[in-house]
């Protein structure tokens, strides 16, 4: 048996990297008395992995952790003795039981949803162009990761972009649903640097919240814990 523990990373929280959350989870786990599985060896360790890494600094509302049970529970105990020993920004909100044969979460995920605040400077010329943007069949940008650094197209890889400007804040709100497989994913950042590029502007002070982990079921995005 597997659980899925549905989680938040609160702003407090935001700046803890992943090493770090692993090390809570697991001492969190261990303090829950939930019968968590062990691996087998010299070294023992909790067998249980995330969805996907959430980039320091960002928080999330719904990030997804799959534990390995050796032991019968319900999901409602499982839900109680986590948020027994987890802080509360850190947080539970669902469990759902598996089989243990249930696919991996992380083969599992195609899209992942964005909420993005952007503030002052030029943040009404940036929500003006996005319908242009968007009707753009390619749009390259410069994608950097440790060993190079590649031009690419991330029109594909970006599924559903809204804004919505207020005038009296000067304030824009941001929902962006990109891809997050191995072979396309699309990061926040990147696609913020190409939309302001685009409006021919300097990107101004900005949030990232990641809002949802998704799966697809016959062409429709559904929350990856309802996979």
């Amino acid at each position: 048996m597997r659980m899925l523990l549905q989680f938040k990373k609160g702003d407090i929280v935001r700046h803890l990297g992943l090493l770090d959350l692993q090390r809570t989870m697991q001492r969190a786990l261990r303090r829950s008395g939930l019968p968590v599985a062990y691996s087998k060896g010299f070294n023992p360790h909790i067998v249980m992995s995330f969805a996907s890494a959430l980039s320091s600094g960002i928080p999330g509302d719904a990030e997804l952790l799959d534990v390995s049970l050796c032991g019968e529970v319900t999901e409602e105990q499982c839900l109680s003795a986590m948020n027994r020993v987890l802080p509360p920004a850190l947080c539970a909100s669902r469990v759902r039981l598996v089989d243990d044969h249930f696919p991996k979460v992380s083969a599992s995920l195609r899209t992942a949803q964005y909420r993005i605040t952007l503030k002052g400077g030029e943040t009404k010329r940036i929500a003006e162009r996005l319908s242009a943007f968007l009707a753009e069949e390619e749009i390259m940008a410069l994608r950097k990761t440790k060993k190079n650094e590649t031009m690419v197209n991330i029109r594909p890889m970006i599924h559903e972009l809204t804004a919505e400007y207020d005038s009296q804040t000067d304030t824009a709100i941001m929902i962006a649903r990109v891809s997050f497989i191995e072979q396309a994913t699309l990061k926040p950042d990147l696609l913020l640097d190409a939309l302001c590029a685009y409006a021919g502007v300097q990107l101004p002070k900005y949030e990232i919240r990641r809002t949802h982990l998704l799966g697809e079921v016959n062409g429709q995005s559904i929350p990856l814990i309802d996979m």
